[in-house]
């Protein structure tokens, strides 16, 4: 019998082929194991077999759901809101957190403090050591948890400590250009005093037609006129700009000179209100008496038509300057959007 040559190279627990022991070599071939899916080829005649979730749908958009509304988004149903349209597909069961999640009240170094105290090497018998407290540390080296002031490399700039003045201007900058609720704060200012403004302009123009109150006794009627024709443009439109501004389309979704003509049509009602504010406080200075009068039906009348036209002159003067801002406000969120001053405060 020769030897197997193979068997010089090959380990000993592997066991190769011999004749004498095995037998003669089966003629056999090992056929391939079935396909565990059958192939369907579009080329068949076959109706091709529709998949079904383990939830068991088998259509995985329902008729109902299968549109889009053409309703207004403020006017639409619980359903049609973006994010509602799967809810039918969504079950109860919870998410399954993953190895990065981590509890709230849990400390994210626990689990490495237990793991270094485990793996740390013993102290030897001769080392001298003490538990001391955290002050005596500080004592020793008071600067240690301090920032670094100096630059880790020499030609590295030496890093500008902000200001608490520049922090506080920094924050209300980014307030006034990143935060959804800074326009409607000044929209909402110029609503409320245009809608007090024209009450009061309604009640001077009131006293004015008024036959029992003498014709001397009251302010100049054209300030209230023009409030009254100003606020009650300018109060629909500020309704309208501030459902514009939340629920109309962003910047990016409309034609730019759309947004940039119902910007600058602010500018129309600043002017409007700035004429105004000039007559409100004209009315007050030239035309509203000072109260002193010596007939005390006459006193009383002025006292009330000079708090009305001091109001009224209030009113416009604050509403004038809100828009101003709000204006101003705009005109840099909207240069913000377009990426004109992402690093204003960089230096």
């Amino acid at each position: 019998m020769t030897r197997n040559p193979l068997r010089i190279t090959v380990p000993a627990w592997v066991e190769l082929y011999d004749e004498e022991v095995h037998g003669p070599k089966r003629e056999e071939h090992i056929n391939a194991p079935p396909p565990s899916v059958r192939p369907e080829q579009s080329k068949g005649s076959r109706p091709l077999k529709r998949r079904v979730s383990k939830d068991g749908y088998v259509d995985w958009v329902d008729e109902k759901h299968d549109h889009v509304s053409k309703l207004p988004v403020f006017l639409r149903k619980r359903a049609d809101r973006p994010g509602r349209r799967w809810d039918h597909l969504r079950t109860a069961e919870p998410v399954i957190m993953g190895l990065g999640y981590r509890a709230p009240n849990e400390d994210p170094y626990e689990r490495w403090r237990e793991f270094i105290r485990s793996s740390s090497y013993g102290r030897n018998p001769d080392d001298e050591w003490e538990i001391v407290p955290y002050d005596v540390l500080q004592a020793q080296m008071p600067d240690l948890d301090k920032p670094v002031r100096n630059p880790f490399h020499p030609l590295d700039p030496k890093t500008k400590r902000m200001s608490r003045k520049e922090t506080w201007i920094m924050r209300f900058w980014n307030f006034v250009l990143r935060h959804p609720i800074a326009p409607l704060i000044f929209r909402l200012t110029v609503l409320i005093t245009s809608i007090a403004a024209l009450a009061l302009a309604c009640n001077i123009f009131q006293r004015e037609r008024d036959k029992a109150i003498p014709t001397n006794d009251y302010p100049e009627s054209s300030q209230a006129i023009v409030a009254i024709v100003i606020d009650v443009v300018a109060i629909p439109y500020i309704l309208y700009m501030t459902w514009d501004e939340y629920t109309g389309k962003p910047l990016g979704l409309r034609a730019p000179a759309q947004k940039v003509s119902l910007t600058l049509l602010d500018l129309v009602f600043i002017v409007l209100k700035s004429s105004s504010t000039a007559l409100a406080f004209e009315a007050l200075v030239y035309h509203s008496g000072d109260g002193m009068s010596t007939d005390p039906n006459g006193a009383v009348m002025e006292k009330v038509s000079l708090h009305l036209a001091r109001g009224l002159a209030a009113l416009t003067l604050v509403g004038l300057i809100a828009w101003i801002l709000n204006f101003t406000i705009n005109v840099f969120r909207l240069a913000e959007k377009l990426g004109g001053i992402d690093n204003v405060h960089e230096k």
